[in-house]
């Protein structure tokens, strides 16, 4: 089960939403929402379309299963364009018993280590 305030940091650093919460609905057992703009929302264990959005056509996303643990999941995030020149050479990582939990934390990665450039 995905980490809620896993999901909630990339709603807030990644997305760039004002004020993120985890709600309970229904359908799901979490829905995020932007407390100050309700028309944001998305669900952790459907993340495809925000995660599009985030990654767009700035960033690449790569995801492996069992590269250190056969139950581990490794996801890296890294510039699809480096031949600019101040574009970063390194990539963000994460690893996790859960899926989303390390797309999230890849995510968020991503965001700080190149949150500094216009790329």
């Amino acid at each position: 089960m995905t980490d809620i305030n896993k999901a909630i940091a990339f709603a807030k650093e990644c997305l760039k939403w004002d004020d993120p919460l985890s709600v309970v609905t229904v359908y799901h057992p979490h829905v995020i929402i932007d407390q100050r703009n309700i028309e944001r929302t998305f669900v952790p264990a459907l993340v495809g379309s925000s995660l599009d959005g985030f990654l767009g056509k700035r960033f690449f996303i790569q995801i492996n299963r069992g590269t250190t643990s056969l139950f581990k999941w490794r996801v890296m995030i890294g510039l699809q364009d480096i031949s600019k020149s101040a574009a970063r050479y390194d990539h963000a990582q994460a690893e996790s018993d859960d899926l989303y939990d390390a797309i999230f934390d890849a995510c968020v990665a991503a965001a700080r280590l190149y949150g500094d450039t216009d790329y």
